[in-house]
């Protein structure tokens, strides 16, 4: 019997993301946000990560998608704040209408709870994962983490 090496190949096949259902908008945003970063990193091809690089990039991800949704177009009372939309025409942030001050303190909470987790994986893979996207951007950190296993210092 002659045996030679192989090396196996895993292929990874994302076929749906499951959220509960009656959780409250900003919730349910990030953590889609958070399960699609997963979806999205399986699907590129991303080698086996460690948890605090994986979880924590999908942590910054959702963090990013909850700060779009707070701080789009907050300067003018929730309308667009594009230069290059006319002040009446209905944009992706007006068309929501004006955050209640309920729902901007929800969103807070929701931010807070990802800044402040105590976890390896989720808390410091966060703050790591945030201080590579605030330093690289997250273009540059992707690639980093994919070249490498591991987020830029």
């Amino acid at each position: 019997m002659i045996t030679e090496p192989h090396r196996l190949t895993r292929h990874c096949e994302v076929t749906a993301i499951l959220v509960l259902y009656g959780l409250p908008r900003l919730l349910t945003g990030s953590i889609l946000a958070h399960e699609m970063m997963h979806a999205w990193l399986r699907l590129k091809g991303y080698p086996n990560l460690s948890p605090e690089v994986e979880e924590g990039i999908c942590q910054v991800l959702a963090h990013m998608w909850l700060e779009s949704e707070l701080y789009s177009g907050s300067a003018n009372g929730g309308a667009s704040s594009s230069s290059s939309a006319p002040p009446s025409s209905p944009t992706a942030s007006s068309k929501k209408g004006k955050r209640s001050d309920f729902e901007k303190k929800f969103g807070e909470f929701f931010k807070h709870q990802i800044e402040s987790d105590t976890s390896s994986a989720y808390g410091d893979g966060f703050r790591l994962g945030n201080q590579a996207v605030l330093k690289y951007g997250l273009k540059r950190t992707l690639d980093h983490i994919l070249m490498t296993g591991s987020f830029p210092v």
